[in-house]
């Protein structure tokens, strides 16, 4: 018996064939529109306006990042760099907080982030911000009094507290330098100079926290200064010449393999038969509406 050998699956091959075919024929308007497309897009980017962010990290919380875009804040800030020449107060203050971002950590570190059109101008927009929150978190009127008030005594005791420390390390080293204590004096004397020092401690640190509430925030306390960006942020001009690329040659090629195959139904008896009513049902629907129109 002789065999007969017939080609696998010949539509398939014949399909890709005609694939082959028509991305030839088109090469050269699927290589070269999608490059012109991109250096438009990358020609458009270097054209835009760019965006720097500069960073700064400090000790702080969700009550810092109220104070820190609150009016009281803002306006200050809006009037010294002349941003409402142009528009009202509060679109230059919706402006500015679009330009601030600041967010608190779980290490509870305040991140603030400044963008402006240059890297000068993000850096000292978030130098004159942290110094505008600082002054406005410093205690004010009968705040500021009453820690004054409780720092002057603190310092007091503070000081009696280290006098009488002072006084009994005398009479320890004196006892010690006789001949002999008493059972009873060797015992609480050493016992009462360790309860004065813990005292001491106490008043120190009770002194160093009222200063610092009246101090506030300094730039002393920051983790990190507000940086000088080196590089925009925006627009990315790499992924906006890569994504009109890849945009255009996938539309450019869907235009290609939908435009033959409209050709190819139209030598089809039953296709050029559908796209015929296809093309009265559209031109029906159009005089339609014309004659709704008038």
């Amino acid at each position: 018996m002789e065999s007969t050998q017939q080609p696998a699956h010949p539509d398939v091959e014949i399909s890709l064939l005609d694939l082959l075919v028509t991305l030839a024929d088109n090469a050269k308007l699927l290589i070269l529109g999608p490059l012109f497309v991109g250096l438009v897009a990358l020609a458009i980017a270097f054209a835009w306006p760019q965006t720097f962010e500069s960073v700064a990290i400090l000790p702080g919380d969700q009550a810092t990042i109220s104070v820190m875009t609150s009016t009281s804040v803002l306006d200050p800030l809006i009037v010294s760099l002349g941003l409402n020449k142009d528009e009202t107060l509060e679109g230059a203050r919706l402006a500015l907080q679009r330009r601030i971002k600041a967010v608190v950590g779980r290490d509870k570190l305040l991140t603030l982030t400044v963008s402006d059109a240059s890297p000068q101008q993000a850096q000292a927009t978030a130098q004159m911000l942290l110094t505008a929150t600082y002054e406005q978190l410093r205690p004010k009127g009968s705040n500021k009094e009453r820690l004054e008030r409780q720092l002057v005594e603190a310092q007091l005791r503070l000081k009696n507290a280290q006098l009488a420390a002072a006084g009994l390390l005398a009479m320890l080293e004196h006892s010690y330098s006789s001949e002999g204590l008493s059972k009873k004096g060797g015992t609480e004397l050493p016992r009462g100079y360790s309860e004065l020092l813990g005292v001491v401690s106490a008043a120190q640190t009770q002194v160093l926290g009222l200063e610092a509430q009246l101090e506030g925030l300094t730039d002393s306390q920051l983790v990190q200064a507000p940086t000088l960006p080196e590089k925009a942020v925006s627009p990315k001009k790499g992924m906006i010449a890569v994504g009109a690329t890849l945009a255009t040659g996938f539309f450019l090629v869907l235009l290609v393999f939908v435009r033959n195959g409209l050709r190819s139904a139209e030598t089809d008896p039953a296709s050029a038969f559908k796209l015929a009513r296809i093309r009265r049902a559209l031109s029906v629907r159009t005089n339609s509406k014309a004659n709704t129109s008038d």
